[in-house]
């Protein structure tokens, strides 16, 4: 009987467990079905309803997920082995371009620099005029100097002209090669040998009349004067290029120190010259006739060539006015070579075309090897080529660089967090409707009240399949300044408006029933109030509304069909996982 008593009352608990969660199930759909026909209401009018026609903004959206990258990402490493000398940024620091970063040793590509200045020398010094006696070491002195400050001007003419047009880059760029110019000039001053001595001269000789000579010549106070002047120099260049660096520094107020040192370049030069004694000596450096028939044969073939052109040609001059001036630029050239042939000529002596030739060749080569030896010393430094962001200093002071790992060891991590995409993919289906231009709104995950109006720059033409879809990558940039820090890899979905209508006549999309004869609208007439059919035709629709062309006019009313049919928009954009993101409208 007890057994009896306990299994009725486990039934009763187990009945009355029943009805609370049956209880509570009609109670949760109960809210969901409120919850659902207040979006509904929201979103769409109810069947039966009436509603006035109006005039609005409709915009057709697809939808891309993707991330943001910043495209302008360097991990910036020296070019050559050496040791480090110094590194100039720390991590998190802002910069600018043209900026210098870090060095290295650059002691080997000034003595590649000095070599090669040795090989112009040898093949200036070999040309013999024949025509008066030599007088060692007058007639053959070392202009490597002169040469070099002759350099330092015209790259820093070249720096001047690239700050002055806005390229800062290239600018802080050439006030670097200045600056090894002038070093340069410093190590031939401070280590040139007794040019007397390394030629043949005896002391006490008709030849060489001065009992001190012979070994390295000793720096005279003038010599020192010169010295000191070009490293005054050359600080003065790299506090430029510190403030260039500097983001905080208007570039506008190191105008007055870059002109500055743009002037007093030629006075560093004339000092730099000062240090070279110069007797007697003329130095011939494209003196071949050979060259100046090139630069005729030249001139004559772009004149044949204007010969050629037709009267219907004309139209477009440019090209004919780049050949006049070229042509006119030979022969010019032409025209200097020939004065100087005829010149040496003049001055008698055992000169002959192969032995001009012979000059000339040798004498261009040193001149290319010159250049080379520039160009490599900028390798021993890091210019910044952007804007941006120190994110990474991976090597410090006295780091030595093999020639096996310099190429694969980064100095510095820059990145520019000013330039910035969207990186996206669009499905097959969609991507026929977007175009390079279409306006697109971006919006990112990390800056939620945010939206930003970039513009598609990229459609790749070739898809990837991703599941069973394939998808197309796209890239959407920024068509001007966007305020926000946006960083490398945050989320984002952009929203390209493929298509819109302004002003146009809108209905809800769940208004329009199609039939085999068209599109159809329940039109409210006026005189009677009864809604009669009408054909309309539709233009661009959405997930929301569709444009009526024609069969509507403003001010007429229209009643929500009693069950919604339309299926008019589904043929011509696809519903995506969130129909919200996919369309709207523009009020």
């Amino acid at each position: 009987m007890e057994a009896h008593h306990l299994e009725e009352a486990r039934r009763r608990e187990d009945n009355t467990m029943k009805n609370r969660l049956i209880a509570l199930l009609i109670l949760i759909s109960m809210l969901l079905s409120l919850v659902a026909a207040s979006c509904t209401s929201s979103q769409s009018p109810a069947p039966g309803q009436t509603i006035d026609v109006k005039r609005g903004d409709l915009s057709v959206i697809v939808t891309s997920d993707g991330t943001l990258t910043a495209p302008d990402q360097f991990n910036l490493a020296f070019n050559t082995p050496g040791t480090v000398q110094t590194i100039l940024v720390q991590e998190g620091e802002r910069i600018r371009d043209g900026a210098l970063l870090a060095t290295t040793d650059p002691w080997s590509q000034i003595n590649a620099i000095k070599t090669a200045l040795f090989s112009i020398q040898t093949a200036q010094n070999n040309i013999d005029l024949g025509c008066d006696t030599d007088h060692l070491p007058y007639n053959y002195p070392d202009l490597s100097i002169s040469r070099m400050a002759d350099e330092a001007m015209k790259d820093m003419d070249t720096a001047a002209a690239y700050f002055s047009l806005g390229n800062y880059k290239d600018a802080g760029y050439w006030l670097i090669v200045s600056y090894f110019d002038i070093q340069v000039c410093e190590n031939l001053i401070e280590t040139r040998p007794n040019a007397a001595q390394l030629a043949g001269a005896k002391i006490n000789s008709t030849w060489y009349p001065d009992v001190n000579a012979g070994g390295w010549q000793s720096i005279t106070p003038d010599n020192q004067k010169a010295i000191d002047t070009m490293k005054l120099y050359r600080e003065k260049l790299i506090t430029i290029s510190n403030l260039m660096k500097d983001p905080l520094i208007p570039y506008e107020d190191i105008v007055p120190q870059f002109e500055q040192a743009h002037l007093e370049m030629s006075d560093v030069a004339q000092v730099a010259r000062s240090t070279v004694t110069i007797k007697s000596r003329m130095i011939y450096k494209y003196a071949d006739s050979p060259t100046s028939v090139d630069f005729l044969q030249s001139s004559l073939r772009l004149l044949e060539g204007l010969q050629q052109i037709r009267p219907a040609d004309a139209a477009d001059l440019s090209n004919t006015i780049w050949d006049i001036y070229s042509a006119k630029l030979n022969l010019q050239v032409g025209k200097d070579v020939l004065e100087n042939q005829t010149l040496i000529f003049e001055s008698g002596g055992s000169i002959n075309w192969k032995t001009l030739q012979d000059y000339n060749l040798k004498l261009q080569a040193a001149e290319i090897n010159l250049y080379k030896a520039k160009r490599d010393i900028m390798n021993t430094v890091i210019i910044s080529p952007s804007s941006g962001t120190i994110f990474s200093v991976n090597l410090k002071v006295n780091d030595p660089l093999s020639a096996e790992d310099y190429a694969t060891r980064p100095a510095v991590g820059l990145v520019n967090t000013q330039v910035i995409k969207f990186t996206g993919k669009v499905d097959e289906i969609d991507i026929m409707k977007v175009h390079v231009g279409d306006n697109a709104t971006v919006k990112v995950d990390a800056f939620p009240d945010k939206e930003f109006n970039w513009q598609v720059k990229f459609i790749s033409p070739f898809g990837a399949k991703d599941g069973n879809v394939v998808k197309f990558d796209v890239i959407i940039v920024p068509t001007g300044p966007f305020g926000e820090e946006l960083k490398d890899g945050l989320r984002a979905t952009a929203e390209i408006q493929v298509a819109s209508a302004k002003n146009a006549l809108l209905v809800p999309i769940s208004a329009v029933v199609s039939t085999p004869g068209g599109s159809m609208l329940l039109v409210v007439n006026s005189k009677t109030g009864q809604a009669e059919p009408r054909r309309v035709t539709t233009g661009l629709q959405n997930f929301q509304y569709a444009e009526i062309t024609s069969g509507l006019a403003d001010g007429d009313k229209i009643q929500m069909p009693g069950k919604t049919t339309s299926g008019s928009a589904t043929g011509q954009q696809r519903q995506s996982s969130n129909p919200g993101n996919a369309m709207r409208v523009l009020h």
